[in-house]
């Protein structure tokens, strides 16, 4: 049992704590009197003595004292967060706090598939604001009692946490005592989740080229312009393509249990047309021999391109072609002609003078001169029963807005009139467009309908329609307008279906022409002069002594070149996505991307890229 202290041994202990308190009442006041090198003794000042800090109001004159705080230290300065620097007087209340760092964090991946547990302590002290002397501006600091533990982090309190945030997937428990035992103080992984598994998109798989190959065949090094053009082409009962269809996929979850969805894998919608089928094992067969050849976007359509041979020349005796198919020409292409195809077109000779259009790619062994070649995508849009078509489905549309105005203007009046002759009158007086366009139309597809893909009985029967007065006051309504611009419109649709997926323009040479491709263009032999040519890919020089005189040419991948220019001063303006390279370049201008420089002398062995031409157009500007 402890012994009881005696009554002059409590007087001594309770005359030292007065003695105490009252030399520390002292100590306060007289640390507001000691000098803190202040420039004006008249400021306000600071004390922080014991954990508490005092505040002395400034002499008139003087400046109130500053006070701030540096971490773990959070000021309250009447009730509010002190966030900066801020003057103080004794009539403001002023608190602290120590805002304590966290003994570990729990972070999570960006994609939730991976948790972290991260050790910065495995105790717990205590922690006291560290004294300082009376000063005008003061910024309150703490330490950390190292000499007395008040808590220890457990395995049992960190699991809690993870059971709160939900973090409870295939949680790493060993994993985390090891690092409690054995701190590395680096994150570690404390749960994992499994990510989703995509899917395989549909494909389709080929069984034959989509591009021209091989049909500027060499022998001994000399191009052989005398061989039969050769053409991709498949026997009846052949496989031409098969559809791979979709892998689904797996799905997966993240470290707090939920489920992760893959993406959904994008199907591909595949159908047979003209001498093509589908077998129920997705493969595509041919039901007879031909060119095959695959179009569309979305939907990808099979068929079987039929041919129409030309013999010898195509000129003014054979008159312009219009074909559903390919078109293969013998001979040369005469001046002034027109060759339309909804699919590839073969000339073994040369092109004066003429219009070239097709859906698919344009090969020409010989010259181009004074000529428009059109493929692809160009090849769509100035394909005649394109535009005819789709110049009618607008004036038609414009028509029949005026006659609704027109018949209703009638009945206000409390009279009729029968629609046909409503839109008689309007063709006769403010729609003349509409039977010249109706006229030009029908003489391509007159041309065209032996071989063309579509039933056009249809389109032909309504459009005679228009251009006999009679029958078209009798027989025509709004419905069956309507009926007529919805006819317009699948025929020209028909057309833009035809663009095949893979075309190129390949050409000998050329001279004072314009070649339009959203394929690649390939030049096989002397070069082009005084031309304009545009590709959606490459535009490639395949001879070493190829020139380009007085062109421009725009790709949208790269051009390759040999000379370009000369020194005779015909420019060139080379323009492409990605890089020109050239052998040797005169004069000229050369555009990358969104730099443009200009070549005011020869350069040689270049590959001109953003880079390259930005430096040129430096040193240009620096002159």
């Amino acid at each position: 049992m402890a012994e009881h202290m005696s009554e002059k041994e409590l007087n001594k202990l309770i005359n030292m704590l007065e003695l105490s308190r009252i030399e520390s009442e002292v100590s306060i006041e007289d640390s507001f009197m000691e000098d803190d090198n202040s420039d004006n003794e008249r400021d306000g000042r600071l004390l922080v003595r014991a954990g508490k800090i005092f505040v002395q109001d400034p002499l008139p004159g003087g400046a109130p004292a500053v006070i701030s705080a540096l971490l773990p230290v959070l000021l309250h300065v009447n009730g509010q967060v002190l966030t900066e620097p801020s003057a103080v007087t004794s009539q403001d209340i002023i608190e602290w706090e120590i805002v304590e760092p966290p003994l570990y964090t729990i972070t999570v991946s960006e994609d939730r598939l991976l948790a972290f547990f991260t050790l910065f302590g495995s105790k717990r002290f205590p922690w006291k604001l560290n004294d300082h002397f009376t000063a005008s501006i003061v910024e309150v600091k703490a330490s950390q009692d190292s000499a007395n533990v008040i808590g220890m982090l457990g395995l049992n309190q960190i699991i809690v946490d993870f059971e709160q945030k939900k973090i409870l997937q295939n949680l790493n428990i060993s994993g985390i005592h090891a690092e409690l035992q054995n701190p590395t103080y680096q994150p570690i992984t404390a749960a994992k989740g499994r990510a989703a598994v995509p899917g395989e998109n549909a494909c389709l798989e080929l069984f034959f080229s989509e591009t021209i190959e091989n049909e500027f065949s060499e022998i001994e090094g000399q191009v052989d312009y005398r061989s039969h053009l050769r053409i991709p082409s498949v026997i009846r009962g052949e496989v031409i393509a098969r559809k791979i269809p979709v892998v689904e996929g797996i799905p997966g979850y993240d470290v707090y249990g939920e489920i992760l969805y893959p993406p959904e894998p994008a199907d591909l919608t595949v159908t047979a047309r003209n001498n093509t089928v589908l077998l129920i094992n997705n493969e595509v067969r041919a039901l007879r021999e031909g060119r095959p050849r695959v179009t569309g976007d979305k939907v990808k359509c099979f068929d079987i391109c039929t041919s129409y041979l030309v013999p010898g020349n195509v000129s003014i005796h054979t008159g312009n072609i219009v074909f559903s198919g390919d078109v293969v020409i013998r001979g040369n292409v005469e001046d002034n002609m027109i060759i339309e195809s909804l699919g590839n077109v073969y000339v073994s000779g040369s092109v004066y003078n003429s219009t070239i259009t097709a859906t698919g790619s344009i090969l020409v062994k010989g010259n181009v001169v004074n000529s428009k070649l059109y493929s692809g995508y160009f090849g769509v849009m100035y394909n005649r029963i394109y535009n005819f078509s789709k110049q009618l489905i607008e004036e038609c549309k414009v028509l029949q807005n005026a006659t609704q105005m027109l018949v209703q203007a009638v009945q206000s009046h409390k009279k009729s009139v029968k629609y046909g002759q409503a839109v008689l009158l309007l063709l006769e007086s403010k729609f003349q467009k509409i039977p010249q366009l109706i006229k030009e139309l029908l003489l391509v597809l007159d041309t065209v309908k032996a071989s063309f893909h579509q039933d056009l009985e249809q389109p032909l029967h309504f459009l005679n329609l228009f251009l006999k007065p009679v029958q078209l006051v009798d027989f025509l309504t709004e419905t069956s307008l309507s009926g007529v611009i919805g006819i317009l419109e699948e025929l020209h649709v028909g057309v833009a279906r035809m663009q095949e997926t893979k075309v190129e323009v390949n050409i000998g040479k050329c001279q004072n022409s314009t070649l339009k491709s959203n394929g690649d263009i390939n030049i096989h032999r002397d070069g082009i002069v005084q031309s304009e040519l545009f590709s959606s890919g490459n535009i490639t020089f395949h001879k070493t002594f190829s020139v380009c005189r007085g062109s421009k040419l725009e790709a949208g991948g790269n051009i390759l070149a040999y000379f370009v220019g000369g020194e005779s001063g015909a420019q060139s303006y080379l323009k492409a996505k990605q890089s020109v390279t050239v052998r040797k370049m005169y004069m000229g201008k050369v555009t990358i991307d969104r730099y443009t420089a200009d070549i005011m002398e020869p350069v040689e062995n270049i590959v001109f890229d953003t880079e390259t031409v930005r430096m040129i157009k430096l040193r240009m500007d620096a002159k």
